[in-house]
C-alpha cells in the first residue's frame, strides 16, 4: 500500500472514530457564508481529530447543528466556557438541535472545543468535540527600493490582514546575505535588514503564527513566508562593526575600555580617530578611538575612551580623520547598570514605591534605574524568579519573584551578574489584624467563640473563672500568615443597679503563633504572652463574688497605635442572670382584714393598727429584662398584728407565723411603695389558724 494511501486510511479511520464516539452522531458549523462538518472538515491536530473552520473576526459568530437520531432523542446541556458565549439558545427540531454562539477573541484562545453533557435513558456522557479555528494570513513586504547598503539598517513596514495573528522574533539572524529581525512598532509589524554581502540576494524569511492556514494541499502551516528581492551595494562609507554591540564606560572617563573593530585596509594602527554622530563637520565628540594593533583574527584591537552616550536606533557614528569621515560604524555606549527606585505591586493593588517584602508571597518587583536593560538581576534568598521580557528597557525591568515562608535573611541583596547592587529588599514580618476566631470565653467550661458572638451573655450560675483563651495554632495557617495580634483588652464590671464599680486595662496584649508557624523563630517575642488571660487575676471584684445580675464588660480590639483603623473590635457583655432572689423583708401591713377559724366565716376581725413582718421571701425576676423584679413576692416568717396600736381597745394584737404574698407596684424606682398582702398564718396566742388580707408599707432605702 503506497505512502499517500495509508495515511488517508488513518485519517479517514480517525475522523470515524470521532464522529462516532457517542449519541451525537454529526456537527456542522455555519460560520459566514461557509459550513463545516466533522465528515468533511476534521483535521489531525496534536495527534487529535478537530473540526476546523475559518474565521476572519475574533468575534465570529456560529450557527452551530448537533444532529442525533430521530427515533432516540437525548438532553443536551451545553457546557460554559471562556472561550465564547451562548447567542441562542438550544432548540431541538427533527433530528438535531440548534444554538449560536459568538466566539471571544478566536486569535488568541487555546484548546477550544465544545463540551456537552448528553443524557439518554438515564445514560448521561461527556461529549466534547475539538474546534481548530484557521485564518487565511497575508504578508507582503511593499518598500520604495529594493536597494540594500552594506552595513546601514533599513526598516521596512509589513501589511498584513492580522498584525495579532503574528509572532515576532526580535533576534538578529546570523551569518546570512542579509541578516533580519521583527519588531512591532505603532501597531504595525516591521522588519529590520541589515546587508553584508554586495550583490542581488533573496530574502527568505518567516513569520510564526498564532492560528494557522490551510495551504492548497489541506496541509496546516504555521508559518508564513516574507520573500523579496533586494540588491545589496557598497555602502559609500566602509562599515566597521564592533566585536562588542554595546558599551558602558568608565567611570573615570580617561579610563578607556579594550575593543576590537574590523580590519580594513584604510584603517591606519596608532591613530586616534574622533567619533562623532554626524558625517558632516562640527559634530559632537562622542568618542575617540585609537588603533593599537592588528590581530589574526582579521580584526583591530582598540582602545575606545567614551565622551557621550548613544544608542544604534539614533543613527550611525562615524570615524573621522580629523573633520573628514573616513569609516560608518554603530554601537550603544549605555550607562553602566544602576537601580534608582524599587516598586512592589501586590493582587489587587497598585505599585507602590517600597522595597518592603513579606515571607509567602508572590509579588510584582519594578527597579528603575539606568541600563536596565542590559543587566542580570538575580535577588539572594528568593525562589521562582520570572522576568517578563515584555517589559523590560533602559529605565526599568520588571520581576515576579516568590518570598518564601522560611526565609532566614531579613535583607533579600539584589545582584547584577553575581555582584551587589547596594539595593535590597528588607522582609519584614507580618503584623497584619486577623478576625477574633482564635479567642475563646471559657465561663467556667462553657466556650464561646469571640468572632461569633453578637448578643450579650446570661449566665445562670456562680461564675468561679472568666478566661479568654487564645488558639495560636491559628493566627498562622493555610499559608496564611498574620503575625503577633497586639491587643487592647478592657475589663468594666458593673453592679446590679448599673453602678461601674471597677475598670482594667491591658495595653497592646501580645499573642504570638504558636510554634508550628514557619515565621515561629523569627518572631519578637518579647511582647508575647505565652499564656491565657484568667479576668480574676486582674481584677478585686472577683467574679465568684458578683452579686446578681452584675455585668461583666469585656472591650476587645486591636492596637489602635499599631494597626491604625484597620483592626477588629469586639465588646462582650455577660450577665451573671438569675430566675429570682431570696432575702429578708421587714414591711408594714397596716389595716388587715383577718379571718380567724372558728369565728363564723366573718371578716369581724379588723386590725386598726399598724403591724409588723419579718419575712424571707422570694423576689422573682422578669423574662428577658435586665434585673427587673415582677410585681409579687412570696414568703414565710412572723407577723406582730396590732404592733405599732397602743390603744387599750386594741383586741387583734398577736403574734403569728405566717405564709404571705404580696403584690408590689409595676414601678420599682419609688422609696415608699404600698404593696397589698395577702396569706395565711396560725396565732400563737389564741392558737388559731387565720386568713390575712389588706393593704402595707414598704420603705425601701
Amino acid at each position: 500500500m503506497k505512502k499517500g494511501t495509508l495515511l488517508l486510511f488513518f485519517q479517514f479511520f480517525s475522523i470515524y472514530l470521532f464522529s462516532q464516539a457517542g449519541f451525537i452522531e454529526n456537527i456542522r458549523m455555519k460560520v459566514d457564508t461557509l459550513t463545516y462538518d466533522l465528515q468533511g472538515n476534521t483535521i489531525t491536530y496534536s495527534g487529535e481529530p478537530h473540526l476546523f473552520f475559518q474565521y476572519n473576526d475574533d468575534e465570529e459568530v456560529a450557527e452551530v447543528f448537533l444532529y442525533y437520531d430521530p427515533g432516540n432523542r437525548p438532553d443536551i446541556e451545553i457546557l460554559f466556557s471562556n472561550d465564547y458565549s451562548i447567542v441562542d439558545s438550544l432548540i431541538y427540531l427533527q433530528g438535531l438541535a440548534r444554538f449560536k454562539v459568538r466566539f471571544n477573541s478566536l486569535t488568541e484562545s487555546q484548546f477550544l472545543k465544545f463540551s456537552f453533557y448528553v443524557t439518554l435513558d438515564s445514560v448521561v456522557a461527556l461529549e466534547e468535540f475539538n474546534l481548530l479555528p484557521v485564518y487565511n494570513s497575508q504578508v507582503d513586504v511593499y518598500a520604495a527600493s529594493n536597494e540594500l547598503f552594506i552595513g546601514e539598517e533599513k526598516i521596512i513596514e509589513l501589511v498584513t490582514n492580522n498584525p495579532g495573528n503574528l509572532i515576532l522574533d526580535t533576534r538578529w539572524t546570523e551569518n546570512e546575505s542579509i541578516n533580519y529581525r521583527f519588531s512591532e512598532r505603532g501597531g504595525s509589524a516591521v522588519i529590520h535588514l541589515l546587508p553584508n554581502i554586495a550583490g542581488l540576494h533573496q530574502l527568505d524569511a518567516s513569520i510564526h503564527l498564532k492560528k494557522p492556514y490551510l495551504d492548497d494541499e489541506g496541509n496546516l502551516q504555521f508559518q508564513i513566508p516574507v520573500d523579496t528581492e533586494f540588491l545589496v551595494k557598497q555602502g559609500r562609507l566602509a562599515f566597521l562593526a564592533f566585536d562588542q554591540q554595546e558599551v558602558t564606560p568608565r567611570e573615570d572617563k580617561r579610563e578607556p575600555v579594550s575593543i576590537q573593530i574590523e580590519n580594513h585596509r584604510l584603517l591606519q594602527i596608532g591613530k586616534t580617530y574622533r567619533i562623532e554622530n554626524q558625517e558632516e563637520i562640527g559634530g559632537p565628540l562622542i568618542a575617540e578611538l585609537f588603533t593599537k594593533s592588528r590581530l589574526t583574527n582579521n580584526r583591530v584591537l582598540c582602545e575606545l575612551r567614551v565622551y557621550a552616550f548613544h544608542r544604534k536606533s539614533e543613527g550611525y557614528l562615524y570615524l573621522k580623520d580629523g573633520d573628514l569621515a573616513r569609516f560608518i560604524t554603530n554601537l550603544d555606549i549605555t550607562p553602566k547598570t544602576e537601580i534608582a527606585s524599587i516598586f512592589i505591586e501586590r493582587e489587587g493593588r497598585d505599585w507602590q514605591k517600597s522595597n518592603i517584602v513579606y515571607p509567602g508571597e508572590r509579588i510584582n518587583v519594578r527597579l528603575e534605574g539606568k541600563g536596565m536593560h542590559k543587566a542580570q538581576i538575580s535577588f539572594q534568598g528568593a525562589k521562582d524568579l520570572e522576568i517578563d521580557s515584555l517589559v523590560r528597557n533602559e529605565r526599568l525591568s520588571l520581576f515576579e519573584i516568590h518570598i518564601p515562608e522560611n526565609i532566614s535573611v531579613r535583607n533579600i541583596e539584589i545582584y547584577n551578574f553575581n555582584e551587589q547592587t547596594g539595593k535590597s529588599l528588607a522582609v519584614r514580618e507580618y503584623q497584619k489584624p486577623r478576625e477574633f476566631d482564635f479567642i475563646t470565653l471559657d465561663l467556667d467550661g462553657e466556650k464561646y467563640e469571640v468572632s461569633e458572638l453578637n448578643r450579650p451573655i446570661y449566665y445562670e450560675k456562680s461564675l468561679a473563672d472568666l478566661l479568654i483563651d487564645f488558639d495560636r495554632d491559628m493566627i498562622d495557617r493555610d499559608g496564611e500568615m498574620y503575625g503577633v495580634q497586639l491587643l487592647d483588652i478592657q475589663f468594666k464590671i458593673f453592679n446590679k443597679a448599673g453602678n461601674l464599680i471597677e475598670i482594667y486595662k491591658l495595653s497592646e496584649f501580645g499573642v504570638c503563633p504558636s510554634g508550628d508557624s514557619p515565621r515561629a523563630h523569627y518572631y519578637d517575642n518579647s511582647n508575647c504572652n505565652p499564656e491565657d488571660i484568667n479576668i480574676n487575676n486582674y481584677v478585686n471584684k472577683k467574679t465568684y463574688n458578683l452579686e446578681e445580675w452584675s455585668k461583666i464588660e469585656i472591650d476587645i480590639s486591636h492596637s489602635r497605635q499599631r494597626y491604625n483603623a484597620a483592626g477588629f473590635h469586639k465588646k462582650i457583655n455577660i450577665y451573671l442572670k438569675r430566675d429570682y432572689n431570696f432575702d429578708i423583708d421587714v414591711s408594714f401591713p397596716a389595716g388587715l382584714l383577718i379571718l380567724k377559724f372558728g369565728s363564723g366565716g366573718d371578716f369581724d376581725n379588723f386590725s386598726k393598727g399598724i403591724s409588723f413582718a419579718m419575712m424571707a421571701q422570694f423576689s422573682f425576676y422578669q423574662e428577658g429584662k435586665i434585673a427587673k423584679y415582677k410585681p409579687f413576692k412570696v414568703g414565710a416568717g412572723f407577723i406582730a398584728i396590732d404592733a405599732l396600736n397602743y390603744s387599750e381597745s386594741s383586741g387583734n394584737r398577736d403574734v403569728g407565723l405566717v405564709v404571705i404574698g404580696s403584690v408590689y407596684p409595676i414601678s420599682s424606682n419609688r422609696k415608699l411603695t404600698f404593696p397589698l398582702y395577702s396569706g395565711f398564718g396560725y396565732l400563737l396566742s389564741e392558737q388559731k389558724a387565720f386568713f390575712l388580707v389588706g393593704p402595707g408599707i414598704r420603705v425601701r432605702f
